[in-house]
């Protein structure tokens, strides 16, 4: 039983290093993911490896083709449009619901004032230093769009909304090398967007939520 958790735990590990490293860069667009490579690189056997990358597949960053294998999947202007596309009708939709839920309203925005503060404190160090704080930026980023969908009753949605943004965040990682981290501009929309929802302006919020999601179809290829 305890190896069945142990390879369970190893597993996991290995796909949360191997998707952050594709996320944030390490693992560029396009680069082939030799397994026996990738073996050395995060000391894990072949068949969890094969595991991974599967999955990984799955869930829209590796693509794999019979006889030549596992590949980083690229970047593209309309796959990024696609996914601009899909972020608004889903976090809008997710954003209205969780407006319109008084059940849990209390818990939700307190939830989402502790992930805004996070998220700022993130943006204020990554003006300091991109470099240097990326990992946890793009976290934290990621969190608080999470969370403002947390409260729609719809786990369908928090689930695909979740693979969407997880796949446009990479898109927002890779533009740091083209472009400099929009810093204060979205500090401002984030504030500004926490500051409509804490005054129940659903319609406001939602006009700056996909407004601020548009803006993410700029970025640099």
């Amino acid at each position: 039983m305890n190896i069945a958790v142990d390879r369970k735990l190893v597993g996991r590990t290995v796909y949360e290093r191997l998707r952050n490293d594709i996320a944030t860069g390490r693992l560029e667009p396009g680069y082939k993911l030799k397994l026996n490579e990738l073996r050395d690189r995060y000391d894990a056997s072949v068949n969890t490896l094969r595991e991974t990358l599967m999955r990984l597949v799955s869930d829209g960053f590796v693509a794999f083709e019979d006889q030549k294998g596992f590949r980083v999947n690229p970047v593209s202007k309309r796959d990024l449009e696609e996914l601009v596309d899909l972020r608004v009708m889903l976090e809008t939709r997710g954003l209205r619901q969780s407006m319109a839920n008084r059940d849990n309203a209390m818990d939700w925005k307190s939830g989402l004032v502790s992930a805004h503060y996070r998220l700022t404190c993130m943006e204020k160090l990554m003006m300091e230093d991109e470099t240097a704080h990326v990992d946890e930026w793009e976290q934290t980023d990621r969190a608080f769009h999470r969370a403002l969908v947390a409260n729609c009753n719809s786990r369908q949605l928090i689930r695909y909304h979740a693979s969407v943004i997880e796949l446009f965040m990479r898109y927002q990682v890779l533009a740091l090398e083209k472009r400099p981290f929009r810093g204060q501009a979205s500090i401002d929309d984030h504030q500004a967007l926490l500051d409509l929802i804490m005054k129940d302006d659903e319609e406001g919020a939602v006009d700056l939520l996909t407004r601020h999601i548009v803006a993410g179809r700029e970025l640099p290829l």
